[in-house]
Protein backbone atom coordinates (compact mmCIF):
# COMPACT_ATOMS: atom_id res chain seq x y z
CA UNK A 1 0.00 0.00 0.00
CA UNK A 2 0.78 3.55 -0.67
CA UNK A 3 2.97 5.29 2.47
CA UNK A 4 0.33 6.31 4.51
CA UNK A 5 2.22 9.89 5.48
CA UNK A 6 2.42 10.52 1.59
CA UNK A 7 -1.40 9.56 1.71
CA UNK A 8 -2.29 11.77 4.31
CA UNK A 9 -0.13 14.64 2.69
CA UNK A 10 -2.02 14.28 -0.21
CA UNK A 11 -5.26 14.62 1.28
CA UNK A 12 -4.56 17.49 3.00
CA UNK A 13 -3.01 19.25 0.42
CA UNK A 14 -6.30 18.62 -1.51
CA UNK A 15 -8.52 19.85 1.54
CA UNK A 16 -6.69 22.93 1.21
CA UNK A 17 -7.25 23.65 -2.56
CA UNK A 18 -11.19 22.51 -1.96
CA UNK A 19 -11.22 25.24 0.87
CA UNK A 20 -10.10 28.05 -1.52
CA UNK A 21 -12.23 27.47 -4.31
CA UNK A 22 -16.10 28.47 -3.99
CA UNK A 23 -16.61 28.43 -8.04
CA UNK A 24 -20.19 26.67 -9.00
CA UNK A 25 -20.79 27.92 -12.43
CA UNK A 26 -21.80 24.93 -14.67
CA UNK A 27 -18.41 23.60 -16.71
CA UNK A 28 -18.04 21.30 -19.24
CA UNK A 29 -15.70 17.86 -18.96
CA UNK A 30 -12.43 19.55 -20.98
CA UNK A 31 -12.93 23.23 -18.69
CA UNK A 32 -12.98 20.84 -15.24
CA UNK A 33 -10.34 19.09 -16.36
CA UNK A 34 -7.93 21.36 -18.08
CA UNK A 35 -5.85 23.89 -16.68
CA UNK A 36 -7.56 27.37 -16.83
CA UNK A 37 -6.14 31.18 -18.04
CA UNK A 38 -9.03 32.22 -15.90
CA UNK A 39 -8.12 33.94 -12.83
CA UNK A 40 -11.11 34.07 -10.76
CA UNK A 41 -11.50 30.44 -11.16
CA UNK A 42 -9.04 28.14 -8.55
CA UNK A 43 -8.10 24.96 -10.56
CA UNK A 44 -6.03 22.02 -8.93
CA UNK A 45 -2.70 22.78 -9.52
CA UNK A 46 -1.40 19.91 -11.45
CA UNK A 47 1.38 18.41 -9.16
CA UNK A 48 -1.62 18.52 -6.50
CA UNK A 49 -3.56 16.58 -9.22
CA UNK A 50 -1.08 13.68 -9.97
CA UNK A 51 -0.48 13.13 -6.09
CA UNK A 52 -4.34 12.90 -5.49
CA UNK A 53 -4.05 10.32 -8.19
CA UNK A 54 -1.01 8.13 -7.37
CA UNK A 55 -2.19 8.20 -3.59
CA UNK A 56 -4.87 5.23 -4.96
CA UNK A 57 -3.36 1.72 -4.80
CA UNK A 58 -2.95 0.66 -8.39
CA UNK A 59 -4.98 -2.57 -9.23
CA UNK A 60 -1.39 -4.96 -9.11
CA UNK A 61 -1.11 -3.49 -5.20
CA UNK A 62 -4.56 -4.62 -4.06
CA UNK A 63 -4.23 -7.75 -5.45
CA UNK A 64 -0.31 -7.73 -3.90
CA UNK A 65 -2.12 -7.56 -0.58
CA UNK A 66 -5.09 -9.03 -1.18
CA UNK A 67 -2.94 -12.37 -1.77
CA UNK A 68 -1.20 -12.02 1.14
CA UNK A 69 -3.94 -12.53 3.40
CA UNK A 70 -3.34 -16.34 2.73
CA UNK A 71 -7.05 -17.51 2.03
CA UNK A 72 -7.66 -19.83 -0.77
CA UNK A 73 -8.45 -18.67 -3.96
CA UNK A 74 -12.16 -18.06 -4.40
CA UNK A 75 -13.23 -17.43 -8.61
CA UNK A 76 -16.64 -16.19 -7.24
CA UNK A 77 -15.00 -13.33 -5.84
CA UNK A 78 -14.25 -12.15 -9.77
CA UNK A 79 -16.13 -9.59 -11.94
CA UNK A 80 -17.62 -12.30 -14.66
CA UNK A 81 -14.83 -12.13 -17.62
CA UNK A 82 -17.54 -12.48 -19.96
CA UNK A 83 -19.23 -8.77 -19.46
CA UNK A 84 -16.36 -7.01 -20.34
CA UNK A 85 -18.03 -6.01 -23.89
CA UNK A 86 -21.15 -5.33 -22.45
CA UNK A 87 -19.84 -1.75 -20.91
CA UNK A 88 -20.73 0.54 -23.43
CA UNK A 89 -19.52 4.14 -22.11
CA UNK A 90 -15.92 5.50 -21.56
CA UNK A 91 -16.41 5.86 -17.80
CA UNK A 92 -17.46 2.46 -17.08
CA UNK A 93 -14.86 0.71 -19.26
CA UNK A 94 -12.91 2.45 -17.17
CA UNK A 95 -14.14 1.58 -13.59
CA UNK A 96 -14.44 -1.95 -15.15
CA UNK A 97 -10.77 -1.96 -16.55
CA UNK A 98 -9.35 -1.46 -12.72
CA UNK A 99 -11.54 -3.74 -11.33
CA UNK A 100 -10.25 -6.88 -13.62
CA UNK A 101 -6.57 -5.53 -13.45
CA UNK A 102 -7.26 -6.64 -9.85
CA UNK A 103 -8.91 -9.80 -10.25
CA UNK A 104 -5.94 -10.76 -12.84
CA UNK A 105 -3.36 -9.90 -10.66
CA UNK A 106 -5.61 -11.80 -7.90
CA UNK A 107 -5.43 -15.07 -10.37
CA UNK A 108 -1.45 -14.27 -11.50
CA UNK A 109 -0.26 -14.38 -7.79
CA UNK A 110 -2.85 -17.17 -7.32
CA UNK A 111 -1.03 -19.02 -10.20
CA UNK A 112 -4.95 -19.80 -11.38
CA UNK A 113 -3.68 -20.03 -15.08
CA UNK A 114 -6.60 -22.04 -16.26
CA UNK A 115 -8.28 -18.68 -15.61
CA UNK A 116 -5.22 -16.36 -17.01
CA UNK A 117 -5.89 -16.58 -20.68
CA UNK A 118 -10.35 -15.23 -19.98
CA UNK A 119 -9.43 -11.92 -17.72
CA UNK A 120 -5.81 -11.14 -20.27
CA UNK A 121 -9.05 -11.20 -22.75
CA UNK A 122 -11.12 -9.35 -20.71
CA UNK A 123 -8.52 -6.64 -20.06
CA UNK A 124 -7.84 -6.06 -23.66
CA UNK A 125 -11.24 -6.02 -24.96
CA UNK A 126 -11.25 -2.56 -22.35
CA UNK A 127 -7.53 -1.80 -23.44
CA UNK A 128 -9.15 -1.07 -26.92
CA UNK A 129 -12.12 0.99 -26.05
CA UNK A 130 -10.52 3.30 -23.67
CA UNK A 131 -7.33 3.18 -26.54
CA UNK A 132 -4.59 2.05 -24.46
CA UNK A 133 -3.91 -1.04 -25.63
CA UNK A 134 -0.73 0.24 -27.12
CA UNK A 135 0.87 -0.12 -23.55
CA UNK A 136 0.22 -3.78 -22.95
CA UNK A 137 2.71 -6.69 -24.59
CA UNK A 138 -0.71 -9.37 -24.22
CA UNK A 139 2.17 -12.40 -24.98
CA UNK A 140 4.48 -11.39 -22.94
CA UNK A 141 2.39 -11.10 -19.59
CA UNK A 142 0.27 -14.48 -20.89
CA UNK A 143 3.91 -16.04 -21.20
CA UNK A 144 4.83 -14.98 -17.64
CA UNK A 145 1.64 -16.33 -15.83
CA UNK A 146 3.00 -19.88 -17.01
CA UNK A 147 5.71 -19.93 -14.18
CA UNK A 148 4.39 -18.80 -10.17
CA UNK A 149 8.38 -17.39 -9.95
CA UNK A 150 7.89 -14.58 -12.47
CA UNK A 151 5.11 -13.40 -10.41
CA UNK A 152 7.81 -10.22 -9.20
CA UNK A 153 8.31 -9.82 -12.56
CA UNK A 154 4.76 -9.71 -13.19
CA UNK A 155 4.16 -6.81 -10.47
CA UNK A 156 6.88 -4.89 -12.12
CA UNK A 157 5.66 -5.08 -15.31
CA UNK A 158 2.05 -4.10 -14.69
CA UNK A 159 2.97 -1.48 -12.42
CA UNK A 160 5.39 0.11 -15.33
CA UNK A 161 2.18 -0.23 -17.76
CA UNK A 162 -0.19 1.08 -15.30
CA UNK A 163 2.19 4.25 -14.68
CA UNK A 164 2.27 4.75 -18.43
CA UNK A 165 -1.21 4.57 -19.02
CA UNK A 166 -1.98 6.95 -16.13
CA UNK A 167 0.57 9.38 -17.66
CA UNK A 168 -0.67 8.98 -21.80
CA UNK A 169 -4.62 9.67 -20.52
CA UNK A 170 -3.30 12.58 -18.34
CA UNK A 171 -1.26 14.00 -21.32
CA UNK A 172 -4.52 13.42 -23.36
CA UNK A 173 -6.36 15.29 -21.07
CA UNK A 174 -8.32 12.02 -19.84
CA UNK A 175 -7.21 12.50 -16.37
CA UNK A 176 -10.63 11.24 -15.10
CA UNK A 177 -10.32 8.13 -16.98
CA UNK A 178 -6.94 7.48 -14.74
CA UNK A 179 -9.16 8.02 -11.48
CA UNK A 180 -11.85 6.06 -12.51
CA UNK A 181 -9.62 2.88 -13.54
CA UNK A 182 -7.77 3.48 -9.48
CA UNK A 183 -11.53 3.53 -8.18
CA UNK A 184 -12.68 0.50 -9.95
CA UNK A 185 -9.61 -1.07 -8.45
CA UNK A 186 -10.41 0.21 -5.06
CA UNK A 187 -13.94 -0.84 -5.48
CA UNK A 188 -12.73 -4.65 -6.24
CA UNK A 189 -10.16 -4.54 -3.78
CA UNK A 190 -12.12 -3.93 -0.73
CA UNK A 191 -15.35 -5.91 -2.01
CA UNK A 192 -12.47 -9.11 -2.27
CA UNK A 193 -11.88 -8.14 1.50
CA UNK A 194 -15.13 -7.70 2.45
CA UNK A 195 -16.19 -11.76 1.14
CA UNK A 196 -12.83 -13.09 2.89
CA UNK A 197 -13.60 -11.66 6.10
CA UNK A 198 -17.08 -13.30 5.54
CA UNK A 199 -15.31 -16.61 5.60
CA UNK A 200 -12.46 -15.62 7.94
CA UNK A 201 -13.22 -13.18 10.59
CA UNK A 202 -9.91 -12.79 11.47
CA UNK A 203 -8.46 -9.46 12.95
CA UNK A 204 -5.55 -8.88 9.95
CA UNK A 205 -8.64 -8.37 7.57
CA UNK A 206 -10.54 -6.46 9.79
CA UNK A 207 -7.79 -4.17 10.12
CA UNK A 208 -7.03 -4.10 6.26
CA UNK A 209 -11.04 -3.14 5.60
CA UNK A 210 -10.32 -0.17 8.17
CA UNK A 211 -7.08 0.93 6.55
CA UNK A 212 -9.01 1.55 3.53
CA UNK A 213 -10.67 4.73 4.65
CA UNK A 214 -7.42 6.52 4.30
CA UNK A 215 -8.06 5.14 0.13
CA UNK A 216 -11.73 6.24 0.50
CA UNK A 217 -11.17 9.80 2.22
CA UNK A 218 -8.98 10.83 -1.26
CA UNK A 219 -11.87 9.21 -3.55
CA UNK A 220 -14.30 10.84 -2.11
CA UNK A 221 -12.08 14.41 -1.66
CA UNK A 222 -11.42 13.60 -5.86
CA UNK A 223 -15.27 12.92 -6.35
CA UNK A 224 -16.18 16.47 -4.59
CA UNK A 225 -13.43 17.99 -7.35
CA UNK A 226 -15.09 16.85 -10.28
CA UNK A 227 -18.42 16.80 -9.45
CA UNK A 228 -20.20 19.15 -11.90
CA UNK A 229 -19.69 15.98 -13.98
CA UNK A 230 -22.71 14.19 -14.07
CA UNK A 231 -20.81 10.54 -13.78
CA UNK A 232 -19.08 11.54 -11.45
CA UNK A 233 -21.65 13.70 -9.49
CA UNK A 234 -23.55 9.91 -9.41
CA UNK A 235 -20.35 8.59 -7.78
CA UNK A 236 -20.08 10.76 -5.63
CA UNK A 237 -24.24 10.14 -4.32
CA UNK A 238 -23.59 6.24 -4.76
CA UNK A 239 -20.82 6.54 -2.09
CA UNK A 240 -22.83 8.09 0.25
CA UNK A 241 -23.52 4.85 2.11
CA UNK A 242 -19.77 3.53 2.02
CA UNK A 243 -19.00 7.00 3.27
CA UNK A 244 -21.56 7.10 6.79
CA UNK A 245 -19.91 3.61 7.74
CA UNK A 246 -16.43 4.98 6.77
CA UNK A 247 -17.18 7.50 9.34
CA UNK A 248 -17.42 5.20 12.34
CA UNK A 249 -13.99 4.71 11.68
CA UNK A 250 -11.01 6.08 13.26
CA UNK A 251 -7.40 5.38 12.39
CA UNK A 252 -4.59 6.88 14.38
CA UNK A 253 -0.75 7.42 14.14
CA UNK A 254 2.36 7.05 16.40
CA UNK A 255 5.75 8.90 14.81
CA UNK A 256 8.41 6.39 15.42
CA UNK A 257 11.98 7.22 14.28
CA UNK A 258 12.33 5.81 10.48
CA UNK A 259 14.93 3.26 9.58
CA UNK A 260 17.64 3.15 7.11
CA UNK A 261 18.62 0.29 5.40
CA UNK A 262 20.98 -0.78 1.93
CA UNK A 263 18.86 -3.39 -0.26
CA UNK A 264 20.01 -4.31 -3.91
CA UNK A 265 22.97 -1.85 -3.28
CA UNK A 266 20.36 1.08 -2.53
CA UNK A 267 19.64 3.19 0.29
CA UNK A 268 16.06 2.51 1.60
CA UNK A 269 14.02 4.22 3.94
CA UNK A 270 11.59 2.38 6.21
CA UNK A 271 8.95 4.30 7.56
CA UNK A 272 8.25 2.86 11.57
CA UNK A 273 5.38 5.15 11.98
CA UNK A 274 2.60 3.15 13.86
CA UNK A 275 -1.29 3.21 12.54
CA UNK A 276 -4.12 2.36 15.13
CA UNK A 277 -6.85 1.30 13.04
CA UNK A 278 -10.19 1.53 15.53
CA UNK A 279 -13.23 -0.45 13.89
CA UNK A 280 -15.33 -2.82 14.91
CA UNK A 281 -17.26 -6.20 13.17
CA UNK A 282 -20.10 -4.14 13.19
CA UNK A 283 -18.24 -1.41 11.22
CA UNK A 284 -16.97 -3.76 8.96
CA UNK A 285 -20.27 -5.75 8.06
CA UNK A 286 -22.08 -2.08 7.10
CA UNK A 287 -19.32 -1.40 5.00
CA UNK A 288 -19.17 -4.66 3.44
CA UNK A 289 -22.86 -4.80 2.62
CA UNK A 290 -22.57 -0.69 1.00
CA UNK A 291 -19.39 -1.56 -1.13
CA UNK A 292 -21.17 -4.63 -2.39
CA UNK A 293 -24.36 -2.97 -3.23
CA UNK A 294 -21.37 -0.21 -5.03
CA UNK A 295 -20.03 -2.82 -6.60
CA UNK A 296 -23.30 -4.67 -8.26
CA UNK A 297 -24.02 -1.24 -9.94
CA UNK A 298 -20.91 -0.19 -11.63
CA UNK A 299 -18.75 -3.55 -11.99
CA UNK A 300 -21.36 -6.52 -12.22
CA UNK A 301 -23.75 -6.38 -15.48
CA UNK A 302 -26.70 -9.20 -14.59
CA UNK A 303 -27.43 -10.89 -17.76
Amino acid sequence: MKDVIKTVSAVFMVACIFSCSNNTESKTEDQILSSSNQKSEVQINKAVFDEMIQSLPQPIEIANIITKVNMPFSKEMLIPSDNADQFTDKYSQALAFGGYGVDLGYINLHDKKIYTLEYLEAIKTLSEKLKVQQFFDFQTLFDLTKNRHNADSLIRISTKNFNKIDAFLREENRGELSILIMIGAWTEGIYMFGQLYRKDANEEILKRIGEQKIVFENISLILEKLNKLDYFNKLKTDISEIKKCYDKVQISYKYNKPETKEVNGELVIIDKTETTVDITKENASDIIKSVETFRDKYLVIKK
